[in-house]
């Protein structure tokens, strides 16, 4: 029998970060680094699976936010309910994240099952997260008792394949409908829902089981049938004395979901600063970075087909890393500021059709090798499979091309500006295509764009926004161009009260400027076209920067698709301005690369909030990036909007590059100047005296 012999917390390496001094006791945390041995990189699962999930909560029943216990939230976008109405569940703010998994003393405590065979699907890594779980606690191997003695449902037989994968990585798992009993000869035991409660004698005994160094997994589930296992469940972790409780909730998210099931839900917010639970590992669903055999069955347009693997399971496959252009009878879908100095919806359209006849031609019935990539989710939101497709292209027998930088190569398609491991190296092949004038390209010319949107500065858009601080506390108000209007107010959680609200931070010697919230991002452009940030923005970056040369994104730490973040895909109209001004805007997914759309070759680079922190060598080519003149524009988001520990990456890389600049713990909202709503504000407060940024750019 191998007992527990170690804790999992990941230690920091190095000091307290600055979100454990901002005065708050939701999030103090010792975070890990913007570099070193602690930092999470893209070797993680991109989301996890929560099919009828609850949260947890503090043992007092109220909201749990210690951030050494909480390893998984909900995404921000997810809300909690007391589905059953018995009003017997806390109710998570707006503000505040959700806790989906908890850990204390070696017993985790899980708000969904994870592992059911009909209704969760692993190729999200449900099951490598849960053995990561094992693993930390018994090491690789030991003996698992699945309880079945309690009344419960989810019983052994309904996760066979969990219960397989286990046992083929070391594990012995067995059911027993005597649980105390045989505790003796485990290692470990899994405890689902239960609709018995556990006798005095039997919570003794799992007590001393656990301070023994036995671990404990409970999974519990939302509070939709009025299940009373919720109670049992807080019965044992009351005998435990553990730092958290079960909800008796229901969680649903209309923003990240499967199928657009609202109720099973999607998270990829991982406490991996605390804990080293989320590595990626061969599982039972596909793994990434593993090909797999199948056939083309039907191809939809340049850059979706459908297919069927040797099982004979099927799937539609959205290929990853490219966009080609919408075909005419999707066209309404097309933005065409996306195909860099192109603005013709017909000519695009006529394009959208060649490049599906292109892929008809080479994939249609063909032998492929699908392929998925560690940095990206594993579907769209569509349902579709994201992937890379090989085929044999030249018909030697040997599946070697890869279809998805084959269209770029050829001038079909546009690189598309994800999280994707191959983004530098497409968008190279983009280039070539572009240089060379192929197909699509033939009618782009970014120099010759017409300006829009190029105003002197009135008004400053900065929607979802935190204010800024520095290490020291309050920002001096001549290192802060933009200021909320005297209407504006704190929703504050800890670190600076102000009277006068910064929203922009400027830290001239280490050419960096930190913003509270997100203005270019895509999702406001309607109804933020009249104000005037692209022009302060880009003017920002000037004063800052003594380089000539396009503007980056940074784009491999996790950015896209998510509320709080960037990528270039959710900054197309910044495009379209800034080639109105004949500036470039690219998206850069590897900082220590080289090559034409290398750091080296911008004037600045804009980081939103990272998911996975930055290694030493990323830290070092910007630090290097700065010293030859370039500027670093970060942009971050309010409580609400940002998970905490993408805050504290963010805050993180501001003190690696040697700013005191931090976001500030709080959200700024103006009741009075707003598109709609009080987080989506604008304010003509402009700091005219220590700076000249207001004028037209050309």
């Amino acid at each position: 029998m191998q007992r527990r012999t170690f804790l999992k917390l990941v230690a920091a390496s190095t000091a307290t970060s600055a979100a454990a001094v901002e005065g708050t006791d939701r999030f103090v945390t010792t975070a890990s680094a913007a570099a070193g041995s602690a930092c999470s990189g893209v070797d993680t699962h991109p989301k996890v699976e929560f099919y009828s999930s609850a949260s947890q909560v503090d043992p007092d029943y109220g909201a749990l936010t210690d951030p050494s216990v909480v390893a998984v939230w909900a995404e921000p976008s997810a809300t909690n309910t007391d589905d059953d109405g018995n009003g017997d569940a806390y109710s998570y703010d707006s503000d505040t994240p959700i806790p989906l998994v908890s850990v204390d003393s070696g017993v985790y405590g899980f708000g969904a099952i994870m592992l059911e065979d009909s209704q969760i699907n692993y190729d999200y890594g449900n099951e490598e997260f849960v053995l990561n779980a094992w693993d930390a606690e018994m090491g690789g191997s030991g003996t698992v008792l699945w309880d079945e003695g309690h009344g419960q449902y989810y019983t052994l037989d309904k996760v066979s394949k969990f219960e397989n994968y286990a046992e083929n990585n070391g594990y012995t798992v067995d059911a027993t409908t005597s649980l105390t009993s045989d505790l003796s000869n485990a290692d470990a035991a899994v405890i689902t829902s239960p609709g018995q409660a556990f006798t005095s004698s039997e919570l003794s005994d799992l007590a001393n089981f656990v301070s023994n160094g036995g671990a404990l997994f409970l999974h519990d589930q939302s509070d939709y049938n009025n299940n009373d296992g919720t109670q049992y469940l807080n019965d044992l972790a009351a005998e435990l004395g553990l730092a958290y409780r079960f909800n008796d909730d229901d969680i649903n998210d209309d923003g990240s979901n499967v199928g657009g099931n609202n109720y099973d839900i999607l998270s990829g917010e991982f406490n991996a600063n605390n804990f080293g639970l989320f590595a990626d590992r061969s599982g039972i669903g596909l793994d990434a970075g593993v090909r797999y055999q199948a056939t083309v069955t039907d191809v939809t347009d340049g850059d979706t087909v459908d297919i069927e693997f040797s099982d004979g399971s099927t799937a539609e496959v959205r290929t990853l890393g490219f966009d080609s252009p919408e075909t005419k009878k999707n066209g309404k879908y097309e933005e065409p500021q996306g195909f860099e100095g192109i603005e013709d919806d017909k000519y695009l359209a006529d394009w959208g059709e060649n490049a599906a006849d292109y892929a008809t031609q080479e994939l249609s019935g063909a032998t492929v090798e699908i392929e998925l990539d560690p940095a990206e989710d594993v579907w769209d939101p569509f349902g579709r499979l994201l992937a890379y497709v090989y085929y044999d292209q030249d018909g030697d027998g040997t599946i070697d091309t890869l279809y998805n930088k084959d269209v770029l190569q050829k001038g079909y398609a546009r690189v598309y500006g994800s999280n994707l491991s191959k983004h530098d190296e497409f968008w190279a092949a983009e280039n070539d295509a572009q240089a060379a004038n192929r197909r699509v390209w033939q009618q782009s010319d970014p120099s010759n764009s017409s300006e829009v949107r190029d105003r002197a500065v009135e008004e400053v858009f900065c929607p979802d926004t935190s204010s800024v601080r520095t290490t020291g506390g309050a920002i001096s108000a001549s290192r802060v161009p933009v200021f909320a209007e005297s209407t504006a107010y704190q929703d504050l959680e800890g670190g600076v009260d102000y009277s006068q609200i910064p929203l922009v931070g400027v830290d001239s010697a280490n050419r960096t400027a930190l913003v509270g919230g997100l203005p270019i991002d895509e999702g406001y452009h309607s109804d933020a076209a009249s104000y005037e940030h692209e022009t302060f923005l880009t003017n920002l970056i000037d004063s800052l920067s003594s380089k000539s040369g396009q503007i980056l994104i940074e784009g491999g730490h996790g950015q896209f698709n998510e509320s709080y973040s960037l990528s270039n895909e959710d900054a197309v109209n910044y495009q379209r301005y800034l080639e109105g001004q004949d500036i470039a805007f690219e998206q850069v997914n590897s900082l220590d690369g080289s090559g034409q759309n290398a750091l080296s070759t911008g004037r600045a680079v804009i980081v939103t909030s990272p998911r996975s922190c930055y290694t030493t060598s990323e830290v070092d080519a910007l630090n290097n990036f700065v010293s030859n003149g370039g500027a670093v524009v970060l942009m971050g988001a309010g409580w609400g909007k940002i998970a905490p520990d993408t805050r504290s990456n963010l805050n993180d890389l501001a003190s690696a590059l040697g700013s005191d600049l931090r976001l500030n713990a709080d959200r700024v909202l103006d009741d009075s100047n707003n598109i709609g709503d009080p987080e989506q504000l604008f304010t003509s407060n402009l700091n005219t005296t220590d700076f000249s940024l207001w004028s037209s750019y050309s």
